[in-house]
């Protein structure tokens, strides 16, 4: 736990974990028929360890990752083909609620060369629970392949959020993380890529809110591996009230990842003097030949720009709303989904409404 110490989480203690019982798992019209698409806790059967080797991975914490491999109560194992394409997107949405409190979702997706696919997690809670969610995503992405994941977390302030990805991608594969964090009281994330062979690549683009009392620790890390590999994180953040944050960003080239480039940004607004921001971007290279590039930034809303937005006869209250929703945009946009994207928004527009 020593990586939390700047959000104060010490002696945390895990909730009874109970069956989830609801249904989560949406699968779109015209689902080809080759892929291997099930609802299970238990991996991909016997070729699981070939893909994965999950006593290795400790993403958020090991604590957190044990929990979920051994007590899982949901989550899915997606197989696709070679040159099979999913249009329509898959979607998991876990609702959580007083007799389903707890989601603890292990899942598992492999595509062959070829192959793409896109998978929707959407995370939320009744107004009135202390919920918890502990969940593990890995991807495995080879030759040519292409996944997209969309995560939008937007439980309540009374609950827990603890989220471990991983990525390991073969040569010209390519993994796109999008990541919407708008809720819970403490929320400890990890998105990890491994771009294991020349021509990989993965990006991810993610938002964050944090009002009242919210913490949040936010770990994102590309691993360079193969030569000619692209990663690209752009974060874009908002913190008001009491609000803490830890953003780690770490680009790692290793030896071997020649001609490789790098890129992480930050961007947060910083509504309110009492908040905390700790951005600690980091740049690692074993190898000459690499491009790495990293910037952070952290301010309060312009002078400038809030004095010509009222001057054009909007209040304080929305010409702050209408910049923070300008900085979010860029990101939001990449959603290609308009019903997850007015989702996102309204829970925008709600937590700054009442704020």
């Amino acid at each position: 736990m020593k990586g939390w110490k700047r959000i104060g989480l010490k002696d945390f203690e895990f909730p009874n974990i109970l069956e989830y019982h609801k249904e989560y798992l949406q699968i779109p019209e015209d689902f080809p028929e080759t892929v291997n698409l099930l609802k299970s806790n238990g991996g991909l059967g016997v070729e699981n360890e070939h893909y994965f080797n999950e006593k290795a991975l400790n993403g958020i914490g090991r604590e957190f990752v044990s929990l979920v491999q051994e007590f899982s109560n949901s989550g899915i194992s997606l197989y696709l083909p070679s040159k099979v394409k999913i249009h329509d997107p898959i979607r998991l949405e876990f609702a959580m609620d007083e007799k389903n409190p707890t989601v603890l979702d292990k899942n598992y997706i492999v595509a062959e060369a070829g192959s793409e696919a896109t998978v929707i997690f959407d995370y939320s809670t009744d107004e009135s629970i202390r919920a918890f969610h502990n969940g593990m995503l890995l991807v495995y992405a080879k030759e040519n392949s292409t996944v997209n994941i969309i995560k939008v977390q937007r439980m309540n302030d009374k609950s827990s959020n603890f989220d471990t990805n991983y990525a390991f991608i073969e040569g010209n594969g390519k993994v796109n993380w999008i990541s919407v964090e708008l809720g819970s009281d403490i929320s400890g994330v990890n998105y990890t890529s491994y771009l294991n062979e020349e021509a990989s690549q993965s990006d991810l683009s993610s938002i964050y809110l944090g009002d009242g009392l919210r913490k949040m620790d936010l770990s994102y890390t590309m691993v360079h591996r193969g030569p000619r590999s692209i990663s690209n994180i752009e974060t874009r953040g908002v913190l008001m009230d009491k609000a803490k944050k830890v953003f780690r960003g770490n680009l790692d080239f290793k030896r071997g990842a020649r001609h490789s480039t790098g890129v992480e940004e930050e961007y947060v607004i910083l509504l309110d003097p009492t908040v905390k921001s700790h951005s600690i971007p980091a740049l690692l290279s074993e190898e000459d030949d690499v491009q790495g590039e990293h910037a952070a930034s952290a301010g309060q809303i312009s002078e400038n720009k809030l004095f010509y937005l009222m001057s054009r006869g909007l209040s304080q209250r929305d010409a702050k709303k209408l910049i923070i929703e300008a900085s979010f945009r860029p990101i939001i946009e990449k959603i290609a989904y308009g019903d997850l994207r007015s989702i996102i928004n309204g829970e925008i527009e709600r937590r700054l409404i009442n704020a």
